[in-house]
């Protein structure tokens, strides 16, 4: 009777011991969620230095998030974050459905880098587009979902550069917004990386290319030459010429 009873005792301290092992490691176990889920998406390089939630507040925080380049471009990273909060439905966390109300990311810098009629942004939207064309196994069909509400990144700042040149110039495309990630169903956390990856490599192409001709002049050379070197489209040059022109600095 006093072997089931200290049996009993021992059990319970390994349950209790067990659930503060597994809340005190959340941030580490979600972190390392986040970081898996960008890389599968985007196959590129990822880290997340820390990740803090607050289940009970529905609040978190995160600090020093980087996304490396495409194979064949610079060491450099394409996307940093310095930090972020998040806001969550703490009522949805055990559902099927996890609903996070708000992502504010400040902080943040972007690469944009041409290399032989290539460039980084495409090279990632390529490998993007890649990944999500292969069949989905039953085991990612299983995860959780996710909804995001709003999805911030506030005063983003694109450094342009070529190969055999440091420095090109440098944007400012202002906040990226997105809303309603996932939709009412939810997504899968590397669906939601390579949405949110999409978005900001066609908002930052699409800013080079409206500023080529302002670019061009600043470097004295000639504007076709920019864009080939940037691997983007040389048609669009004559209608962006000088759109923009203030995003400069």
């Amino acid at each position: 009777m006093k072997l089931s009873r200290n049996l009993i005792g021992i059990g319970a301290l390994v349950a209790v011991g067990g659930l503060m092992f597994i809340y005190n490691s959340k941030d580490w176990i979600i972190r390392n969620a986040v970081v898996k889920a960008v890389e599968e998406a985007t196959g590129v390089s990822t880290h997340l230095g820390s990740l803090r939630i607050e289940l009970l507040k529905g609040t978190g925080s995160l600090k020093d998030f980087r996304m490396g380049n495409p194979k064949g471009f610079s060491r450099e990273d394409l996307i940093s974050i310095k930090e972020g909060k998040v806001v969550v439905d703490a009522a949805t966390v055990t559902s099927a459905v996890v609903r996070i109300k708000s992502v504010d990311m400040s902080g943040v810098g972007i690469v944009f880098e041409g290399s032989g009629k290539r460039n980084n942004m495409n090279a990632l939207k390529a490998q993007i587009n890649s990944r999500s064309a292969k069949p989905q196994s039953s085991k990612k069909d299983q995860a959780k979902k996710i909804r995001i509400d709003s999805f911030v990144l506030r005063n983003v700042q694109v450094d342009v550069r070529m190969a055999g040149i440091v420095k090109v110039g440098n944007l400012n495309l202002g906040d990226i917004r997105m809303s309603n990630l996932g939709g009412s169903n939810g997504a899968s956390a590397s669906d939601i990386a390579a949405q949110v990856s999409n978005e900001i490599a066609s908002r930052a192409t699409t800013a080079v290319i409206r500023n080529v001709a302002k670019l061009a002049e600043q470097m004295g050379m000639d504007a076709t030459k920019i864009a080939d070197g940037f691997g983007v489209p040389t048609d669009a040059l004559n209608s962006a010429a000088g759109f923009l022109e203030n995003l400069f600095k």
